[in-house]
């Protein structure tokens, strides 16, 4: 028996011995580390002070840094993969600017919408060896919404001109606008950006070229004299948005990656379902997909924004990309159904339109009061990329025939019978918003409501809703 014990009193002396023994070899190995982190931390702070000290120096009083901008230097400077991020005073100005109060309820948006543009630019870009960081590029753009159209004609998440998309074979016609597709524009900003990198060696300069163009960087360039300079060298020979194009894409791309620390949380959006991307070879109906798979027309819509007359035209040589959202009620027999149901075949619509020659004194706005168009619709047709057009130059001004109203059709309803239609009698119920409300799910929950009704009758310009806001809602009640 005292032996057993004596075994025993060994055995723990030996087990307390080893543990006692392991943790001072972990402490040993733990101190270097804690110190290597320590040294590299404080090698941090002393780079961002030194750089923010010497920005201050240059521009005295005029530029004023705190604690707090040490720490979004250093946090910048983690940031750092391939694309080279400062952070100075250009930046600072525009991501107080972006942390601000009245921003937050934007950049709340940018980050719900994030959600889902982020992971397909970040699959396209690992193909295509294109740095992650560039997908925050896509938010200075267009605010990551694909309808944007600019002032100079761009459309589409990465604001494709006319001409530059025809250049990357992003198609254009009265059935499809390939610009807003999420895919296949990122497939083409892709190409672009490895060829301005290629050329110039920079990341930053291949980002201003997308801005200003690559011709513009090159004769900014020689103006310099310089070579191979970097973007912060060539700035001041550069055009002024070009020059706050790179500051703006800096900040913005810190406030999304840091969007905790500045208490900003992701708005819900009607993106926010899970997806199934399907290659479709036939013309289908997106209305009657939307229906198999229990969501609204407009959800459907806002997944495949590209897609102008609510139905896929693909074919055999030349296949769709149709994005499916899977809501709970989703039914993949109905679905099958949606994807192979024989639809009527789409009739080409004619396009009208007229040749007109600039005369003297008239722009492009004026020209477009004239004929019932817009600018971008001007410079779009006729590939123009600026709003300066010059006498004697001949413009092709074009509207769908279905779209537009002749002397027959007026003719046509003058001599129609008066009829009485039957009256819908509508009553309205009084909704309330719940954290986590959507316009989707508001819709869902309402008989007969859609998205589109809900904004007419409630007067909403976009998808934001306010905890507490009261939304009406049209319960139709029958007819009178």
């Amino acid at each position: 028996m005292e032996n057993k014990i004596s075994l025993l009193l060994l055995m723990f002396v030996m087990v307390f011995q080893t543990t006692t023994a392991q943790k001072r070899t972990r402490n040993v190995l733990r101190k270097p580390l804690q110190q290597s982190i320590q040294k590299q931390f404080e090698q941090e702070r002393e780079s961002v002070v030194l750089q923010l000290d010497s920005i201050k120096e240059a521009y005295g009083a005029q530029v004023d840094f705190s604690y707090d901008d040490v720490l979004i230097g250093q946090r910048i400077q983690r940031m750092q993969k391939t694309i080279p991020l400062e952070y100075n005073h250009l930046v600072k100005a525009y991501l107080d600017k972006y942390i601000s109060r009245n921003y937050k309820p934007y950049m709340e948006k940018l980050l719900g919408l994030s959600e889902y543009y982020f992971p397909i630019y970040e699959q396209i870009f690992e193909e295509t060896h294109v740095p992650d960081e560039v997908k925050y590029l896509s938010v200075v753009e267009s605010s990551l919404n694909p309808h944007t159209l600019s002032s100079s004609g761009a459309l589409g998440p990465w604001q494709f001109i006319y001409g530059t998309a025809k250049g990357y074979n992003l198609a254009m016609d009265s059935y499809v606008d390939e610009r807003k597709d999420v895919y296949l524009s990122t497939y083409a900003v892709s190409k672009y950006l490895t060829e301005a990198y290629d050329e110039f060696n920079d990341w930053l300069l291949a980002l201003a070229s997308y801005n200003c163009g690559r011709g513009c960087v090159r004769r900014a360039i020689q103006r310099s004299g310089m070579h191979a300079p970097s973007f912060w060298e060539l700035s001041p020979y550069l055009p002024q948005e070009t020059r706050n194009y790179i500051p703006k894409y800096i900040a913005i791309s810190y406030v999304l990656k840091h969007a905790e620390s500045h208490q900003l949380a992701a708005q819900a959006t009607d993106l926010q379902s899970p997806y199934r991307v399907l290659m479709v070879d036939r013309q289908v109906d997106l209305n009657q997909v939307a229906q198999a798979v229990d969501c609204s027309l407009e959800v459907m819509q806002a997944y495949n924004p590209a897609f102008k007359r609510k139905q896929v035209n693909g074919t055999v040589e030349q296949p769709k990309r149709l994005i499916v959202p899977m809501l709970e009620g989703a039914n993949d027999s109905l679905l099958y159904v949606a994807l192979h149901q024989q639809t009527h075949p789409m009739v080409e619509k004619k396009l009208a339109g007229v040749h007109y020659t600039v005369k003297a004194g008239e722009t492009l706005a004026a020209i477009a009061k004239k004929h019932d168009v817009s600018v971008s619709e001007l410079l779009a047709w006729n590939d123009l990329s600026s709003k300066s057009v010059s006498v004697g130059k001949t413009l092709w001004i074009e509207k769908e025939e279905a779209q537009r109203v002749d002397t027959k059709l007026a003719s046509n309803v003058s001599k129609a019978k008066a009829t009485v239609a039957p009256v819908k009698q509508t009553a309205y119920v009084v909704h309330t918003v719940k954290k986590g409300d959507t316009l989707t799910g508001i819709a869902s929950r309402y008989k007969g409501a859609t998205i589109a009704q809900l904004k007419a009758d409630n007067n909403i310009k976009n998808n934001h809703l306010s905890i507490g806001q009261k939304i009406k809602v049209a319960q139709v009640k029958g007819r009178i």
